[in-house]
């Protein structure tokens, strides 16, 4: 799913949003007061480590982290050291982080990110949120409407610190004008150019790539050049390519599309209304979710769930659910009053989510309680239908396709990991989805856990995620003592990407201070209407 904001005045748009050039990150001393390093050495002193490998909790142990390596995690609790830990056997590091009482897990990869700027959504609006809740890795299906080329300058300029950003990988959308998308010869021209460029990936989302011949084409070239190929299966190519055809391929699935689909007994092609139109979102969101309603429960927990592992064990299919992105469709009036909107959601944004028939996925125009009920009750089958998958050894990973229906970059990925918890994850297995397995789906097994040799990312908590996961939003938690005093803890510390420490707090401040900027445009504008 893919969200365009609309445009307002240019010449409004950089006078009231237009925010101070990047600067680049020095590798010593690092200029900016919210990042430093990569560093010589840095240690994290004291800490308690969740690894993300599924492992419970351990510590205290102190991580040495040589420029952008985990170098060593040494215990440092009572045992170790009575049994010659290395603790203290360091020369004086570079700069050390007190880790006393706080937590580190691996950082977050967030499989399925729409970086929707333009001039008024900028780029470093997104990047920040996303850096701000722990996220260090991106899937990345679009950069505002950069073509492949440029979306792999924009991941260079990521990994040589030249922009404040996540680790990415560079999905491109299977689509435009050139006719080779459309044929299995020129999907294999057009794949073999895209990883000549940097490309990491592949996304198709329906036709043309939904033809089963492009399909086929699309990824065997991608297995041939290591690529990466995700798949959102829309309504119009649904029927043959359900979700066993896609997996069968390797694919990653995002969403819940082609599931349901099959599991069918009693029809091959979804039933829907006479009166239904694929090009009226209104009608494809709900019948979508209906489909869930159609499928036989059986089949879907017993053929549907094997072939899908057997294409994960043969093929390495990841299950990407995004469960968040679609949450409004059974609680619009909650997902439209989420408590971080005033001070996170750019106004643009907002109105973008809002019901406008020019605006893709805004289409909450007469959107009633009975349609809202057979969206919970589609959940309640896609929730447990998730979860046995993984008691029974499924991959699946954390994606939030933030920029659409109220979905706001950052807090849509920790809403997925909450999300997982309803489904029936454990704390440590949503951490586990959103960690090592996010390192799966994008094909580098040196991220997702903290162990030596691994690459530096992480994000220092102040509380503890796995009794709380909401320690990890950027608006922290409010705790409320026994007399009804209120106490406000902002939770995420330092997010660690590359062996850069960034100040998460300050990512946030800077993102409010940019919606306090937007919100001030606004009524500019509208007193200007006004006289």
């Amino acid at each position: 799913m893919r969200n365009r904001f609309r445009s307002i005045g240019a010449a409004l748009a950089m006078i009231a949003l237009a925010l101070p050039i990047e600067r680049q990150i020095s590798a010593q001393s690092g200029t900016s007061p919210e990042q430093g390093g990569p560093y010589p050495t840095l240690l994290i002193r004291n800490i308690t480590v969740i690894d993300g490998s599924g492992a419970p909790a351990y510590g205290p142990v102190n991580i040495t982290i040589r420029r952008n390596l985990i170098e060593r995690v040494d215990r440092a609790d009572p045992i170790s050291a009575g049994q010659g830990g290395r603790a203290n056997q360091q020369a004086q590091p570079d700069r050390v982080i007190d880790g006393t009482g706080m937590y580190a897990m691996p950082g977050i990869v967030d499989g399925h990110t729409h970086v929707s700027s333009n001039t008024a959504v900028p780029s470093e609006y997104i990047y920040k949120l996303l850096l701000g809740h722990g996220v260090t890795t991106i899937r990345v299906f679009n950069v505002g409407n950069d073509d492949p080329k440029a979306m792999v300058v924009e991941k260079e300029r990521s990994a040589s610190n030249q922009i404040v950003a996540p680790r990415m990988y560079i999905y491109p959308f299977w689509r435009g004008g050139d006719a080779r998308y459309s044929s299995p010869e020129g999907a294999r021209q057009i794949v073999d150019e895209w990883h000549a460029l940097g490309v990491d990936g592949i996304k198709i989302a329906g036709k043309p790539g939904l033809w089963p011949d492009v399909y086929h084409a699309i990824a065997e070239e991608a297995r041939k050049n290591g690529m990466g190929v995700a798949v959102h299966i829309a309504q119009d190519g649904v029927y043959p390519l359900n979700a066993l055809q896609i997996a069968g391929e390797g694919a990653s699935i995002e969403h819940h599309y082609g599931y349901p689909e099959s599991a069918y007994t009693d029809r091959a092609v979804q039933q829907l209304p006479d009166e239904y139109n694929y090009s009226n979102e209104a009608d494809r969101f709900l019948e979508t979710g209906r489909s869930w309603l159609q499928a036989n429960i059986e089949k879907l927990h017993g053929e549907v769930i094997e072939k899908l592992l057997d294409s994960m064990r043969t093929r390495g299919f990841v299950m990407e659910p995004t469960f968040v992105v679609y949450e409004a469709n059974r609680d619009v009036a909650r997902a439209s009053s989420l408590p971080w909107h005033a001070d996170f959601t750019l106004p643009i944004v907002m109105d973008s989510f809002r019901p406008d028939p020019s605006h893709h996925a805004s289409y909450f125009f007469n959107w009633t309680s009975n349609k809202e009920a057979d969206w919970a009750r589609a959940y309640r089958r896609w929730l447990e239908f998730v979860n046995d998958y993984k008691n029974r050894g499924g991959i699946v990973s954390v994606g939030s396709d933030a920029g659409s229906l109220f979905t706001v970059w950052g807090f849509g990925t920790i809403r997925e990991l909450e999300m997982l918890e309803e489904a029936g994850f454990s704390p440590l297995e949503a951490i586990h989805a959103a960690t090592e397995n996010g390192g799966k789906l994008v094909k580098n097994p040196k991220i997702g856990v903290i162990r030596p040799g691994n690459l530096a990312d992480l994000v220092i908590i102040s509380e503890n995620p796995l009794a709380n996961m909401k320690v990890l939003y950027g608006t922290g938690i409010t705790k409320v003592s026994q007399d009804r005093k209120a106490t406000i803890e902002k939770c995420v510390k330092f997010t660690i990407r590359d062996g850069v420490v960034f100040d998460a707090q300050k990512l946030l401040d800077d993102v409010r201070a940019m919606v306090s900027k937007g919100k001030a445009s606004t009524r500019t504008t509208a007193g200007a209407v006004d006289r």
